[in-house]
């Protein structure tokens, strides 16, 4: 499989998955890469199989949480910076798909209080808008989720790009958009909701207008 037919194909992989897929591509040669593209286009078909077993909805993205959860369990060994308190990533903007939107509008319609004016204000913004690189500077920027103690208040259905982000930099690092950041990086992962994103009934955009939108 050459690499123009590998991304033919699959068409709705994440951006660090493509970079990963691009860096491996330098290091292998051509019969090894072509290989490995056969192989990471199984693995991606078999994962999206395995999520087309559930209901499309919040149903399914609950499975892909899940399935996103064990596989960074897997790297429980690596530590990380990230703690109750250091909210840094919960100033960036952030894309969710509509599955994950309607968990969070079943959650904020069962009385799960977020500021509705910040929620707005939000998303009218366009898709990476000049406002998301000011992060902790711009109050504006806060995720409607995040509490008083700097903490998720929907830790357990928050969406998988928050799940997926981690560093083993120091945390301090991430308030300014100049400071190095080190990821920790699960290339699975990225499979995971790269697979995902195949779903021909998922659209994908940011947190803020997904949310708002299903709210109306």
């Amino acid at each position: 499989m050459t690499l123009d037919s590998f991304f033919a194909r699959h068409k709705k992989l994440t951006r660090s998955l493509k970079k990963f897929i691009l860096d491996y591509e330098k290091e292998l040669s051509l019969d090894v890469f072509e290989a490995f593209l056969e192989t990471l286009s199984e693995e991606l078909k078999s994962a999206h199989m395995e999520l087309q077993k559930v209901p499309a909805g919040p149903p399914r993205a609950k499975k892909l949480h899940e399935l996103v959860e064990n596989e960074i369990a897997q790297g429980a060994n690596i530590e990380t910076s990230c703690k109750k308190g250091c909210s840094a990533c919960c100033h960036m903007e952030v894309e969710i798909t509509n599955y994950e939107a309607e968990v969070l509008g079943n959650l904020v319609r069962s009385d799960h209080s977020i500021e509705r004016s910040r929620l707005q204000q939000q998303s009218e913004r366009t898709l990476q808008d000049p406002l998301w690189r000011e992060g902790v500077r711009n109050l504006s920027n806060r995720c409607v989720f995040l509490n008083d103690e700097g903490a998720c208040s929907i830790y357990e259905n928050r969406p998988v790009m928050c799940r997926r982000h981690s560093v083993t930099s120091p945390a301090k690092n991430c308030e300014t958009s100049d400071g190095k950041i080190v990821i920790r990086y699960f290339p699975k992962v990225d499979l995971l909701i790269s697979a995902a994103n195949e779903d021909t009934q998922v659209e994908i955009g940011p947190l803020a207008k997904m949310l708002e939108m299903r709210l109306r």
